[in-house]
């Protein structure tokens, strides 16, 4: 069986080429079909499972005028203003930083087709580069609380349904939520909202209990291993293996498989780092920590989620937890040796010393200075004995 996956720009957008979710796919599909579609729906669940493809397909087959076996035929007029980001019918609103003349969502709308071609998967730190957010925490400001409530009194322009696609709602900021709450219960025949929401217990309630909720889970490990063959081409071995590192999240397995040679050398560093740490041999982790340092921002950014995620599989490991540890073969291979030194005496320690390094680069603090501090710390942490 031949099987495809949606990945950057959609020719045809069809339920099939989502990776998974069939009992949402049917049951939106169900709604559409049988004429009960809700005026407010959410789809939640974590990040870069596909949400925001699901929102879009849906809209696209709503307004397709030749369904065809439960699908959006991709050919009508419809299907292609979707399929280019150009439906009249069709508003997208999501966060953005406000600065100089960009005060609302659609100001941003070039950065946010190539978010969706570029990185369909959506994962929130893409689209902090995109629209180069810096230190700045993106909302949805009562600007577009305002521009959404003068385009639903507005007459639609092809279609009996308007959809309203809001991405990550628990962004939005008081004062929009609140202008919100009366069109988003009682909002004009045929005006649809779909929130997109990777932390549903953010979202104002108000907001939220006006929705019908469909719950999104992470995918199966199965899926993921389908995906990475399929999209990466790669060989079922290698599949089986990084599967385990995606938690269930197109996103992180996209990110895996593009940075596959960056996972061995951050793992080879990690190596070395706890070696000349246990050892306390600080002139090497000197060279170390400038090694790390010459890596740049976001690199650096992504080696220091490793080294926390290698923190917390040895602390399991070490814990005899192994259905729920999540190393590859080479890193388990390391891991019998050096988990045993990952205890509940100064895991907590270790997390959080990660974590504050972290923190202090993202904010552009001098790379050599935090993880030299950090590997003497973490020297100090590998002896504490266990509690």
């Amino acid at each position: 069986m031949t099987v495809r996956f949606l990945f950057l720009t959609f020719v045809e957008m069809k339920f099939s080429d989502i990776l998974g979710h069939r009992a949402v796919k049917d049951a939106l599909i169900d709604l559409a079909d049988h004429g009960r579609i809700p005026h407010a729906i959410m789809l939640s669940g974590p990040s870069g499972i596909g949400k925001t493809l699901l929102a879009r397909t849906f809209a696209a087959y709503v307004h397709c005028t030749d369904r065809r076996d439960r699908e959006p035929c991709g050919q009508c007029r419809s299907c292609l203003q979707h399929a280019s980001f150009n439906n009249p019918d069709t508003h997208f609103i999501y966060p953005i930083v406000k600065k100089d003349k960009i005060t609302l969502s659609t100001d941003r709308i070039e950065e946010w087709k190539r978010m969706l071609t570029e990185y369909p998967s959506m994962q929130p730190e893409k689209w902090l580069e995109i629209i180069e957010a810096g230190n700045s925490r993106p909302q949805i400001y009562v600007n577009d609380a305002d521009y959404i409530v003068q385009a639903e009194a507005m007459s639609n322009y092809a279609s009996d349904h308007k959809f309203f696609i809001i991405w990550l709602p628990e962004k939005m900021n008081l004062q929009a939520a609140n202008k919100l709450l009366k069109v988003i219960e009682e909002p004009t025949p045929g005006t649809v909202f779909i929130l997109i929401s990777n932390e549903d217990d953010k979202v104002l309630p108000t907001i939220s209990s006006r929705t019908q909720r469909f719950n999104m889970s992470p995918l199966s490990r199965e899926e993921i291993e389908q995906y990475l063959m399929s999209r990466h081409g790669m060989k079922d071995y290698q599949a089986l293996e990084l599967s385990k590192l995606a938690e269930g999240r197109i996103s992180k397995a996209d990110e895996i498989a593009g940075f596959s040679e960056e996972k061995d050398e951050f793992e080879a560093l990690f190596r070395d780092i706890m070696r000349n740490a246990y050892a306390k041999k600080l002139a090497m982790l000197r060279i170390l920590a400038d090694r790390c340092a010459s890596f740049g921002r976001e690199k650096l950014l992504r080696f220091l989620d490793y080294m926390s995620r290698m923190t917390r599989e040895n602390f399991i490991y070490n814990m005899k937890m192994p259905d729920i540890s999540y190393l590859t073969r080479s890193e388990e291979e390391f891991s019998r040796r050096f988990s045993p030194f990952i205890n509940h005496g100064n895991v907590e320690g270790m997390m959080n010393e990660i974590g504050r390094a972290s923190n202090d680069i993202a904010r552009n603090a001098n790379g050599k200075i935090v993880m030299y501090d950090l590997f003497l710390l973490i020297i100090a942490l590998l002896l504490r004995k266990p509690r």
